[in-house]
């Protein structure tokens, strides 16, 4: 895969988005919710203010929902992990200079991952979405059935590197073979064995 980096969108006339780029910033699906405008309002100053908005839109991509709780919070979410997978191999575009912190870092991160783990990372960042709302009282949005398709499986020779949650909400990491030799384990003493698929690192 191409190696990808983040270029600064320009207002000025003539100016052309690059081939092999999509533009992340706000009048895209793709932009932050939390802007530098609102923390200058509430009383930061640059440049906190930027670094907190990109460090806001990092848990929030996750999944958070601490600074954003309603269902129009969750859907804008949801626009950007539907369309993650159109940011691979691709340039993002967004208007902050470079060398300034920028949400399109964050996707960038994201979009470098392997097929497998962007997978993984967007079905436990929905299920996370929809404890969170299960906690408050509200109606999930995914399908349980097809997340748990995704996150639970047996864990072949070919992932170099794993966490797993084994039922009690502890993220464990374990090597392909370490963790294939635990399973077989568990199953000759407790019979099948399932595993929630937290993370896959290449």
């Amino acid at each position: 895969m191409r190696t990808t980096t983040r270029i600064q969108r320009q207002r000025t006339q003539g100016w052309r988005k690059p081939d092999q780029c999509v533009i992340v910033d706000r009048t895209s699906n793709f932009g932050n919710p939390f802007t530098v405008a609102q923390l200058l309002d509430i009383g930061y100053a640059e440049p906190e203010a930027r670094q907190t908005a990109v460090a806001e839109f990092r848990p929030w991509l996750r999944g958070s929902r601490s600074n954003s709780q309603s269902t129009e919070g969750d859907q804008r979410r949801e626009k950007i992990l539907a369309r993650l997978p159109e940011l691979r191999g691709m340039d993002l575009a967004c208007t902050c200079p470079p060398g300034e912190t920028c949400h399109a870092d964050v996707l960038l991160e994201w979009a470098a991952l392997p097929v497998l783990a962007l997978e993984v990372r967007i079905a436990s960042t929905r299920a996370r979405v929809d404890r969170q709302r299960a906690f408050r009282g509200e109606r999930p949005l995914y399908d349980e059935v097809a997340l748990a398709a995704v996150l639970t499986r047996d864990v072949g020779p070919g992932y170099p590197l794993v966490d797993v949650d084994l039922g009690n909400g502890i993220p464990q990491r374990w090597d392909g073979g370490t963790w294939n030799q635990h399973l077989r384990s568990q199953r000759m003493h407790q019979g099948a064995v399932t595993a929630r698929l937290v993370e896959v690192f290449a």
